[in-house]
């Protein structure tokens, strides 16, 4: 029996320069690593629905919107993905102005990946595992050609779903990919000023998390 799919704005928020981040603090990874669990945390508090978290992969927060609620309610995916961006700086500025970010968190930046596809939906003990190629399509895209560690990327079928980005300039291109091919992207860089905003305000997040978010494994990491 065919598995029954369903259309869905897969979205996931990535934090550049983790990896390099992470090596740079090899012998003192504990403070590396609850800086990262607070940026992820901070990314989650700035979520809401149409949007449900899938899981968190290492330095990324994976979700996903299912087009059955609506093409109305899709339209507020835009505004959380912009929030995500101000969460995360607003997270990051108080850890290094209150010097709790270990040494080159200052330089941490964060991507996000918009994809539209069909999608199969298992729910396995309360939570949604997601399953087909535009899946893999999504995190696929992670490594593009965009050359910076800021942006928002969308595929054209997301750029249809959503129609415009907060009329910012679309820059397009294309990506290749092994057992793929070409897939044809657009590229939104957030404004200067939301974030030079965002590093300067005070962080609300962790209230937001705790009356919305009560996922307690996050402090596992």
């Amino acid at each position: 029996m065919q598995p029954i799919t369903h259309k869905a704005l897969l979205v996931i928020a990535d934090i550049s320069g983790f990896t390099r981040f992470m090596k740079l603090h090899k012998n003192t990874s504990s403070h590396a690593k609850r800086v990262v669990v607070e940026l992820l945390k901070s990314i989650i508090a700035a979520s809401s629905p149409p949007l449900k978290l899938v899981e968190l992969e290492g330095d990324a927060v994976f979700f996903y919107a299912a087009r059955e609620t609506g093409e109305h309610s899709l339209a507020g995916v835009k505004p959380q993905v912009m929030g995500f961006f101000r969460s995360f700086y607003q997270t990051l500025n108080r850890h290094c102005e209150l010097s709790l970010g270990a040494s080159g968190a200052q330089d941490l930046r964060l991507k996000v990946i918009i994809h539209a596809g069909e999608v199969a939906i298992e729910h396995i003990h309360g939570f949604d595992k997601l399953f087909g190629m535009d899946v893999i399509l999504a995190h696929r895209l992670l490594k593009n050609s965009v050359p910076a560690q800021e942006y928002v990327l969308m595929t054209e079928s997301a750029y249809n779903w959503l129609d415009d980005f907060h009329q910012l300039e679309p820059e397009r291109q294309t990506e290749q990919y092994e057992g793929i091919g070409e897939v044809e992207t657009v590229v939104f860089y957030p404004p200067a000023q939301l974030i030079r905003a965002a590093r300067t305000e005070p962080a609300s997040w962790r209230a937001r998390l705790d009356e919305k978010h009560p996922y307690q494994f996050l402090g596992a990491f």
